[in-house]
């Protein structure tokens, strides 16, 4: 299993209600992306800020939807930059 964990902090109430409205439908839409396993969306108790876990079923899966048009469309258009995997923190897990 592949884990990617985004911290995103909060700088309102409003930024908060914003983020989950758009985080509402990741977990649906995600499961049409190859290697996805699942996707939860965090709130910190004290609503400084929200981790965004991701899991894919190796690392490969995961780098392939960062170069896919699924990422595109999920990220307002922007595409991954090359290179070094997205943002966050990210850990591998052998069974």
């Amino acid at each position: 299993m592949y884990l990617i964990y985004n911290r995103i902090e909060i700088t309102s109430p409003d930024h908060l209600n914003t983020l989950k409205q758009r985080f509402k439908s990741a977990p649906q839409s995600m499961s049409q992306v190859p290697g996805f396993v699942s996707f939860r969306f965090l709130v910190a108790e004290d609503q400084s800020h929200v981790l965004v876990e991701t899991v894919f079923e190796t690392k490969d899966h995961y780098l392939a939807w960062l170069d896919s048009e699924h990422f595109q469309h999920a990220h307002g258009g922007q595409r991954a930059e090359k290179g070094e995997p997205h943002h966050g923190y990210h850990i591998l897990l052998h069974s």
